[in-house]
């Protein structure tokens, strides 16, 4: 595992390879989690606006945080760094720069940034290149930090499910579901809870919530993805309201055996598509190999930010190869046809030994009596 300042000092010998004086890193402050955040990765601020850091060669950093009140906790969180607190980032990291005027400059966060942001800094920067790489490789492996906070957001959806256990019943709408669970996450420590949260007697997807009421014979699927210190974690559950059918319990079986292939084959030296091929290999042996690609599924999983996404999808064309720190979820979830879209996915951390599911009770077919 790594810490935060060999991270840094990890991404300052990539400058100095690449003959770059400084990265500019910036973010709109819109945390999503197939969205990553560079800011986060040099500085380990989760900002409430659009923020920048700039990094030397040396490791020194300044970071420039809006609105300008947030500098206070900006300050706090990074000691460390000097911190710039204002109401326009753009022209507060343009005074930066202008203190550089012959630096060799490289800009993270460019091509993930929304247009009025990413227009401001192109036309600003125009001399900069890409330095997503060299940002982001450097943190493919969780630091020690974002490993013991993935393993409490993952403690978090754990207890989030259950709670969603002991409140679903008939004439609940999915609404007041996901509404509850978002509070009870954030009751138990969480900063957010990125829900998707659905039902349905046959799913053919997993969505958002709407006003339905559930019903006897639904199937509630659930992605419960809470944040904590800017680590996500995710589970992926399905759950019967009312006893379920022999059908169904065979057919979860068979995706949670998918699941148990995949953290099978997710161990140091293997590739996110060996993972995917594996969950893949579980389904196919049962005839089911055409639901196992587009339009029915695309990934068997995906990299867990804020800061890095890395190391992407478990798909068969992500050829990045596996090693101790990465955390990542495995999904199988699965649309078949005699009982429709499944969910079931553990978040995992890569040791020398192999996956660590970071839950604590394996996804397991549940019924609301």
């Amino acid at each position: 595992m790594v810490t935060f300042d060999e991270r840094l000092k990890a991404i300052c010998a990539r400058m100095e390879d690449r003959g770059l004086d400084l990265i500019v890193a910036i973010h709109d402050g819109a945390h999503f989690i197939e969205t990553p955040n560079p800011v986060m990765v040099l500085s380990g601020f989760k900002s409430l606006g659009p923020a920048a850091c700039v990094l030397d060669r040396t490791g020194e950093t300044i970071l420039i945080v809006t609105p300008a009140w947030d500098a206070e906790r900006a300050q706090v969180v990074c000691p460390g760094a000097r911190v710039i607190g204002g109401d326009d980032m753009a022209e507060d990291l343009l005074a930066v720069i202008s203190q550089h005027p012959k630096a060799a400059l490289g800009i993270a966060g460019l091509s993930v940034a929304p247009f009025g942001i990413a227009k401001r800094m192109a036309d600003r920067f125009s001399n900069a290149g890409s330095a997503d790489d060299v940002v982001f490789d450097a943190a493919v492996a969780k630091t020690d930090d974002e490993i013991a906070w993935a393993r409490e957001a993952a403690r978090i959806a754990e207890l989030n499910y259950r709670h969603l256990l002991q409140i679903a019943r008939p004439g609940v709408s999915e609404d007041e579901l996901a509404i509850e669970l978002r509070w009870h996450s954030k009751s138990l420590g969480a900063e957010d809870n990125f829900l998707l949260l659905c039902a349905s007697p046959h799913n053919r997807a997993v969505q958002p919530s709407t006003g339905r009421k559930i019903a006897e014979g639904d199937i509630i699927l659930a992605e419960i993805t809470p944040s904590f210190c800017g680590q996500l974690a995710q589970i992926c559950r399905t759950v019967s309201v009312g006893t379920a059918s022999e059908l169904l319990r065979t057919k979860y079986e068979l995706v949670v055996e998918a699941m148990n292939a995949g953290i099978g084959a997710a161990a140091p030296g293997a590739t996110m598509a060996d993972v995917c091929r594996a969950i893949n290999a579980a389904l196919e042996a049962q005839g089911y190999g055409e639901y196992c690609h587009p339009p029915h599924i695309r990934r068997r999983g995906h990299g867990l930010g804020f800061a890095s996404i890395r190391p992407g999808d478990v798909a068969l064309d992500n050829p990045t190869t596996l090693a101790p720190g990465m955390v990542f979820m495995i999904h199988p979830n699965q649309y078949l046809p005699e009982t429709g879209y499944l969910l079931c996915g553990e978040p995992v951390l890569i040791t020398p030994a192999g996956a660590e599911p970071l839950t604590g009770r394996q996804a397991a077919l549940a019924e609301l009596s």
